[in-house]
């Protein structure tokens, strides 16, 4: 009971301590949700209405509405990154897509089931079908209309975590970076406020839907004072301006967003989630605001480095920290071979990157090469010192990578397997944090980590020697956007001033640091920087 409470005021600490980055998470995760469901609206309530009056065209729309329902999000990222680029209008068009189906369905569904004697009477009296439409049907099927808002408003607020993966804001963020370093404070602290704001929007909109419903349908109208149907109105009408107030807000705040308000220059640094290159990229940070004085904003967690390559080619970020082995073997294709020189690694890596209009400004020195590890009782047990040894046991036993890893087709699990001439019995793929709980459970017997990660230093493992010469280098370097080079040029010489910078045990330090103390990427790339000299402070 006593461990129950010190967790508890761990996390409220933890949220004291990060109380205005939450605070900010917590407005992206809001606006995007109800951006996205303001769209949804515009282009749904219109489509039940249009299915409502040409039935005909029912099937295909609401057909074509439940396919997209069905599409995993991470695939629909996938289809329109390339179209829409990334970040947070990326994540809107996502979810709004995910909000339609309940509003045509429900905008169908109150049009259609209103009495007929009640549209007879409309028109008996000489309305027009415009007049039927908006003076019976549509005050009649509000609250039905307003029940599926209701419900996609509350999904997309759900949904929204998904802007994390494509370099949006929102809790997603938190949550994400979480779970990457298995922080239970971190993944708390996105995942409560998320739920909260779940509820919050169910209630308000449950106000929003009792206030456009027809005052003659809240009440009977037998025995009602004035007074009271007064204060029905009055009370209407102050949640609805309220309701339109934060439309106004939502909207305008999407406009101030377009709107660099700050003329200095500046440039943007892209990373995925994962610890390493969130340090990696603030060192860059640091370095490069104190030597030219420019302005450098990261966008981090944008959830694979696809989607970071994709978005430093369109120029929507503008430098990248990223390994050399992957641009080498995945991005450029290169083909790789047994005893690929570090050297050898980056030069190819530097002529490649040149013809996309990318520039490789230096290398910070780590190498984070992939490596087998196994707990030490199981090298003892099976001697296991080097990857051949694991050749007689593999096909009883399960490995743990990461999914990019499996992924790979030069330098993956696969390859890997075939130029050892082993055959695992099964493949399971984790983020980072969770393989190595893995392992320690049992669920599965090796994992393919990297040298640098900063848990080797906390689960004690026992690296394999990679004894073909498999893998190559994979040393951490740093791209600029050819486009920001011409327009700074000073940039570069600031990123070359921490060539080689890093050690290998100096960035497992670092990363330790990010994933078992939840210390700040910003901290952390302070302190190493200040402690080098490499910061005029």
């Amino acid at each position: 009971m006593t461990r129950f409470f010190e967790s508890i005021a761990n996390f409220f600490e933890y949220v004291a301590a990060n109380a205005t980055l939450l605070l900010n998470y917590t407005l992206q995760h809001l606006r995007i949700g109800m951006l996205a469901v303001i769209c949804g609206i515009i282009l749904g309530v219109p489509l039940g209405l249009f299915i409502a009056r040409f039935k005909g065209v029912k099937k295909p729309i609401m057909g074509i509405s439940s396919v997209i329902q069905a599409i995993p999000s991470l695939a629909f990222m996938g289809l329109l990154i390339p179209m829409i680029g990334i970040g947070d209008k990326t994540a809107i068009v996502i979810i709004a897509m995910y909000a339609l189906l309940p509003i045509i369905r429900n905008t169908y569904t109150g049009l259609t089931n209103i009495d007929e004697n009640i549209m007879e009477a409309a028109r008996g009296i000489g309305m027009t079908n415009r007049q039927v439409l908006f003076k019976v049907q549509l005050p009649l099927a509000l609250p039905v209309i307003m029940a599926g808002i209701r419900v996609a408003a509350v999904n997309s607020i759900g949904t929204a975590t998904i802007a994390a993966f494509i370099g949006g804001g929102g809790l997603g963020k938190q949550i994400y970076a979480g779970i990457q370093i298995i922080n239970v404070n971190m993944i708390l602290s996105g995942a409560i406020p998320a739920c909260l704001l779940a509820l919050l929007i169910d209630f308000l909109f449950g106000l929003i839907e009792k206030s456009v419903v027809p005052i003659s349908l809240q009440i009977s109208g037998t025995a009602i004072s004035k007074d009271r149907i007064a204060r029905l109105k009055h009370h209407r009408k102050r949640v609805l301006t309220v309701a339109c107030l934060a439309i106004t807000f939502l909207v305008g705040s999407v406009v101030y967003d377009s709107i660099d308000w700050d003329s200095s220059p500046s440039i943007t640094i892209g990373t995925t989630e994962y610890i390493e290159e969130r340090i990696v990229a603030e060192l860059y940070a640091q370095v490069i605001e104190d030597r030219t004085g420019i302005r450098v904003e990261q966008n981090n967690a944008m959830g694979d480095g696809l989607v970071v390559w994709q978005a430093l080619q369109s120029n929507e970020i503008n430098a990248v920290p990223a390994y050399t082995g992957t641009y080498y073997a995945t991005r450029l294709e290169l083909p790789i071979y047994p005893g690929l020189t570090a050297e050898d690694t980056y030069n190819g890596v530097s002529d490649g990157l040149a013809e996309y209009g990318i520039t490789a400004a230096g290398q910070l020195g780590p190498n984070n090469q992939y490596v087998f590890a196994v707990k030490p009782e199981i090298a003892e047990r099976y001697n296991l010192e080097k990857v051949s040894d694991l050749i007689p046991y593999a096909s009883r036993w399960v490995v743990g990578c990461s999914q990019s890893f499996y992924a790979r087709e030069q330098d993956g699990l696969f390859p890997v397997c075939e130029e050892y001439g082993m055959s695992f019995k099964e493949a399971l793929t984790f983020g980072a944090a969770p393989m190595y709980l893995a392992l320690e459970n049992g669920d599965v017997d090796v994992i393919v980590t990297f040298r640098t990660d900063g848990l080797l230093q906390k689960y004690d493992l026992v690296l394999l020697e990679d004894d073909k010469g498999f893998f190559p280098p994979y040393v951490l370097f740093f791209m600029l956007n050819d486009a920001v080079l011409a327009d700074y040029p000073e940039v570069y010489d600031a990123c070359m001033e921490l060539q080689f910078a890093v050690t290998d045990e100096e960035m497992q330090d670092m990363n330790y640091r990010g994933a078992q103390d939840g210390d700040l990427p910003y901290d952390i790339a302070h302190d190493f920087l200040l402690e080098k000299g490499l910061l005029s402070e």
